[in-house]
């Protein structure tokens, strides 16, 4: 067992405990491709939150951001994927589907209609930031369409997927106007937007500026829990590592990762 492991298991009864005497509101989990060798490992996981009662849908969501009460326990979570890849349909019928899960589902649509060689180097280098090839195509519109129907939520994650930060207004017009503009005249309007990268040095006040013409809600990828008191463009998720160790995965579950990321949420709110 690493030390990070071995760390996450001697603190996670005292998390746990924490959240029991003040849970409150409820988080995001970030997904992105699953490959085969985590699928087993997300549904277990999954199938636990399910059977505890704690999993919520995209409108349970934003009532509880408009004011709902929250339910009792410890605080409910909300299943996102980014990037759109072609792993998310399998998930979403195989593992969500059986438990009555229905997740967000942010995509690039500048992206889904590249023919293939050229789709794949773009998401290496625009969303992979050329650290490793695209490990499978992106999902098509037809397959969104059918998420859609199913009850998932299709939703913006700008155009191409560029580190938004520093970017020209009319860069950010085409890439966050542009992104929601497509997607609603292709599966319909959404409320909901994700920033590409999610760190706190990937987004500026001009780009959430922009994002709010279009969107109610913007996730980041910064740690932490939401409710109605959270700014509504800057809304925390949990990027949950498949791979990691189950005491690891618990303890990002349990919210025991927010005290390393209170300035970074800080400095989310402020922008």
């Amino acid at each position: 067992m690493s030390r990070r492991d071995r760390l996450a298991a001697l603190i996670l009864p005292e998390v746990r405990l924490w959240r029991r005497l003040a849970p409150g509101g409820f988080r995001i989990l970030l997904l992105h491709d699953v490959p085969p060798a985590q699928r087993p490992v997300l549904a277990r996981i999954l199938g636990d939150l399910a059977a505890a009662g704690r999993l919520i849908g995209p409108a349970e969501a934003e009532t509880l951001l408009d004011g709902a009460a929250p339910p009792p326990g410890p605080p409910p979570l909300l299943v996102s994927f980014d990037d759109g890849f072609a792993s998310n349909r399998i998930v979403a019928e195989s593992i969500l589907a059986p438990l009555g899960i229905r997740a967000l589902l942010f995509v690039c649509p500048g992206l889904i209609e590249l023919a293939p060689a050229e789709q794949a180097a773009a998401v290496a280098a625009n969303v992979l930031r050329g650290q490793r090839p695209a490990p499978e195509p992106l999902l098509g519109w037809d397959e969104l369409a059918a998420l859609a129907a199913a009850g998932h939520v299709i939703a913006n994650h700008t155009l191409t997927h560029p580190r938004l930060a520093g970017l020209s207004p009319a860069r950010l017009a085409d890439e966050i106007g542009g992104g929601a503009d497509l997607l609603a005249r292709r599966l319909g309007p959404s409320a909901w937007f994700a920033f590409p990268f999610g760190d706190v040095g990937s987004i500026d006040s001009a780009a959430f500026a922009e994002i709010g013409r279009h969107h109610r809600f913007c996730r980041s990828g910064v740690r932490g829990g939401n409710d109605a008191t959270t700014p509504k463009l800057a809304l925390r998720a949990d990027h949950l590592d498949l791979a990691a160790a189950p005491a690891w995965q618990a303890l990002t579950l349990a919210g025991g990762l927010d005290p390393a990321y209170r300035a970074a949420r800080k400095r989310l709110d402020r922008l």
